[in-house]
């Protein structure tokens, strides 16, 4: 199974590390930290997460410490990172993305 982040998922990632790292220094790294945790696992085991909506392939896996979910989709063989998206803002924004 590959894992590929979408373009826009990487760029909600440097947005938001690079905003907690402004607030206090080492908190950006401990939110990279923590995505790079459940990413992780997202590629070991990739349907575990619970299912979006009612989509069997779009899944939406939470951070523990921020608020944050991972929202993927699996096509095949690949597991699709679509989202790093706030789980307080904008839901479902990301919904078009492929």
């Amino acid at each position: 199974m590959k894992l590929r982040i979408h373009r826009l998922a990487v760029a909600e990632i440097d947005h938001e590390v690079d905003y907690y790292e402004s607030r206090s220094a080492g908190l950006g790294a401990d939110l990279e930290d923590e995505i790079d945790a459940v990413l992780g696992t997202i590629f070991q085991f990739p349907r575990a997460a619970p299912q979006w909506k009612d989509r069997p392939d779009r899944r939406v896996a939470a951070l523990d410490r921020f608020p944050f979910a991972i929202v993927y989709q699996i096509k095949g063989d690949e597991t699709v990172v679509l989202a790093v998206a706030h789980t307080s803002r904008r839901p479902g924004y990301w919904s078009r993305r492929r």
